[in-house]
């Protein structure tokens, strides 16, 4: 109870300072500087100067995050997956990041092993190997036996959901403090923070990605020629995870695969169409489908693997996906235009017409292309281009999808040069706008439209008179909310704070000259020491505030 209204910052400041030092090490002092977070840093660090500009803002990022440790690595990871907010150079460093660092000892593995299960560890598996096959940030992987049948256990690190948990809560409260200081109508740095939030999350929940493997299992395990890794339930909490071992090459070993004798060509075309099936029947995908995610048995089965990373999609957006795809193909300006409004939030600010003579100029740059021609990187990423410049705002599980797309592209021009993914996407495209348009979908609409719309008059004459026994009893409020005085107010308030620093000094100058005039007291060097003590104090907040006033550049 004692602490609870203690403000967030200072409760963990110690991880705060940690975070400000980062970014002054590699160049982003003029970033703290802005957001007016150096009260925050020890007393040696506030008074030098700051360090400049970091001359590559994707590589100062990335190391910025490097430093900062596991959650910030996945915020980094999240943050390559947004095209539509970050320029390429920017995404391309970010998409360095690596979530691989040194796995934890065996006897921590095992002692979470026997925590999560009640057990000691020769009952719960009849062997598992000691040395993981993989390490990441939130667990790590060790190959195991669970009745006579390969599996792969994923044990999460000890402590990591309290480190994640206090990164999470500083997040926010940085994001908070950048919104206030920066409008932008392209993105809201809280619903940001917000929406890695939920993922760390999910993330933090082994039973969200046992799942997701059962969901995908549901609907692609029936697939010939397509493998979803079995979970076992009795041996997977939110801690600790178990499936089944999954024995294959990964993709992109290219070599490999020749020296099989798979055909490289099926299995691009094959794997494209079931990423396709998620995301236009589904509308449930796979959202990092890198080539480790991805292997091939020796019988040419393609496996999926790792689930923590999914995205969604409602059947609106899964329509206007598919028009997007249809615009594209019949390089249909207007299409492309109604495919984007269903995904995303135009702003009032967006000029229609301007939108579509840029849209019109990506169209002519591949006009006249064949169909397998057509590049759907270069595309979708001038489009994501456009909308960053017109302030259109994609959501999340979009710009997951994006990502998603140009890896499986560029895993089947790897597989096969002549690959094209739009010739996949195509026909899912055109069969959805037709089963969207037959009558019985169309009588479906409507009759669940005319339900909400139902719905709402009845509920009308109630919302009618509760508004007119507020006006009879004067109680209606109309509330109005002013734009762009949040700055002005913040900086009346340095300004204020300056001027009553100022005044304290000067009080202090005053009441000291009156001590040494009036020479009484305990004296120092034939001086009263109360007055040189005051002169002193005076002195030093004096310098303090001089120096604050000429770093903010405001002289």
């Amino acid at each position: 109870m004692l602490f609870r209204g203690v403000n967030r910052r200072y409760q963990h400041l110690r991880r705060y300072r940690q975070i400000l030092e980062a970014f002054l090490r590699h160049g982003f002092g003029y970033l703290v500087q802005q957001l007016d977070l150096f009260y925050l840093l020890p007393w040696r660090r506030r008074l030098f100067k700051v360090e400049g500009r970091q001359p590559s803002l994707g590589r100062g990022l990335r190391q910025v995050f490097e430093d900062l440790g596991p959650t910030f690595i996945k915020l980094g990871q999240t943050l390559s997956t947004r095209s539509d907010l970050l320029s390429t150079d920017v995404i391309e460093e970010l998409g360095k990041l690596q979530d691989e660092v040194p796995g934890i000892s065996f006897g921590d593995v095992q002692k979470q092993i026997e925590t999560q299960l009640g057990c000691a560890l020769a009952e719960a598996f009849d062997s598992i190997e000691e040395t993981p096959i993989a390490a990441a940030s939130i667990g790590q992987v060790h190959k195991a036996v669970l009745d006579s049948h390969e599996v792969v256990v994923k044990v999460m690190r000890p402590e990591i959901e309290n480190i994640v948990k206090t990164d999470l809560e500083i997040l926010y409260g940085l994001a908070r403090i950048a919104r206030d200081r920066y409008k932008t109508d392209l993105f809201d740095p809280v619903e940001l923070v917000e929406d890695f939030t939920r993922h760390m999350r999910r993330e933090l929940d082994y039973t969200v990605e046992a799942r997701n493997a059962e969901r995908f299992h549901a609907n692609l395990g029936k697939e010939p020629g397509i493998h979803i890794p079995k979970v076992y339930w009795s041996h997977t909490t939110s801690r600790l995870l178990t499936m089944e071992f999954i024995r294959g090459t990964k993709v992109n070993q290219v070599d490999q695969l020749r020296a099989k004798e798979v055909d490289l060509s099926d299995i691009a075309r094959r794997g494209a169409r079931s990423f396709m099936q998620q995301v236009m029947i589904y509308g449930f995908f796979h959202g990092d489908p890198h080539p480790g995610n991805i292997l091939i048995e020796d019988d040419g089965t393609i496996a999926f693997i790792d689930f923590g990373q999914v995205g969604r999609l409602d059947q609106a957006a899964v329509n206007s996906l598919a028009v997007l795809f249809v615009g594209i193909i019949r390089q249909d300006i207007p299409a492309i235009v109604r495919g984007l409004r269903g995904i995303a939030t135009f702003g009032d600010q967006v000029d229609l017409v301007e939108l579509e003579r840029d849209i019109d100029d990506v169209v002519f740059r591949h006009y006249g292309k064949a169909l397998g021609a057509l590049n759907i990187s270069e595309i979708i990423n001038d489009l994501l281009h456009l909308a960053r410049k017109h302030g259109i705002r994609l959501p999340s599980d979009f710009a997951l999808l994006v990502k998603a797309l140009l890896l499986i592209e560029g895993i089947g021009r790897e597989l096969d040069d002549t690959f094209n993914i739009l010739e996949i996407a195509e026909p899912f495209a055109r069969e959805l706008l037709r089963k969207r348009y037959r009558p019985e979908e169309a009588l479906k609409r409507v009759l669940h439209d005319g339900k909400d719309y139902g719905e709402m008059l009845l509920l009308l004459p109630n919302k009618l008179d509760t508004a007119l026994d507020l006006i009879n009893h004067d109680k209606l409020q109309i509330n109005f909310r002013h734009r762009g005085l949040e700055q002005l107010i913040i900086r009346l308030d340095i300004a204020s704070n300056r001027l009553s620093f100022a005044l304290i000094v000067a009080a202090l100058v005053i009441g000291s000259s009156l001590m040494v005039q009036a020479n009484k007291g305990p004296a120092f060097l034939g001086l009263p020491l109360i007055g040189v003590a005051g002169f002193i104090i005076a002195a030093f907040f004096g310098i303090w505030l001089i120096i604050s006033i000429v770093r903010s550049g405001r002289l």
